[in-house]
């Protein structure tokens, strides 16, 4: 279990790593306009029928498995000053579960405590589109690598043998503009099995 918590938190910073090599690849779209409530919107559906999940409108979709992701969406207009530029993603990565909810919750929670600067800033039970639960957690915390000062969502779900988590990064003083559609997104999960 501690191999797969420690995927947990590098998913919070892989996005850094794969935001500026996000290439554009065809997704599997569907419809799905309840989802995010836009009449427009469209599900990504895994290739291996693991999960859908609608992401911003415009974002390119990166199925490569870079840094063991399902999927990777990445905002095609990077933010930032010159020395700093960030490409605001949402990634998903698919592990077999190794425990139940809570206590992947409590090992996620321990994990982001370790992240420099750490801060919390939302810890939320939810109920996804499809009935099953979730947990929401966010904080701001600065990347190792870059010194960024970043902040992110990220959604747990233990579903049907499978530990999805989805996480949603910007820099930290970009949440304003980013927030609502990361959150908005992730909200939309669809877990499958």
């Amino acid at each position: 279990m501690r191999t797969a918590m420690i995927r947990v938190a590098l998913v919070l910073v892989a996005g850094l790593v794969a935001a500026g090599c996000a290439v554009e690849v065809a997704g599997t779209p569907s419809p799905a306009p309840a989802a995010v409530g836009r009449p427009d919107s469209a599900a990504f559906s895994d290739a291996s029928g693991r999960f859908s999940l609608v992401p911003p409108p415009g974002w390119s979709v990166d199925t490569s498995g870079t840094q063991d992701t399902a999927v990777i969406f990445a905002d095609p207009l990077p933010v930032g000053s010159a020395g700093g530029r960030f490409r605001a993603n949402i990634n998903v990565i698919v592990l077999p579960a190794g425990a139940d909810l809570p206590t992947t919750v409590a090992s996620a929670r321990q994990e982001l405590t370790g992240l420099p600067h750490y801060r919390p800033t939302a810890d939320e039970g939810i109920t996804l589109a499809d009935g099953s639960r979730a947990q929401l957690l966010g904080g701001t915390f600065d990347d190792p690598g870059s010194g960024l000062a970043l902040r992110n969502v990220q959604l747990l779900s233990v579903h049907a043998g499978a530990t999805v988590v989805v996480t949603g990064t910007t820099l930290a003083g970009e949440w304003a503009g980013h927030g609502g559609v990361l959150e908005s997104s992730l909200r939309s999960l669809t877990v499958i099995g």
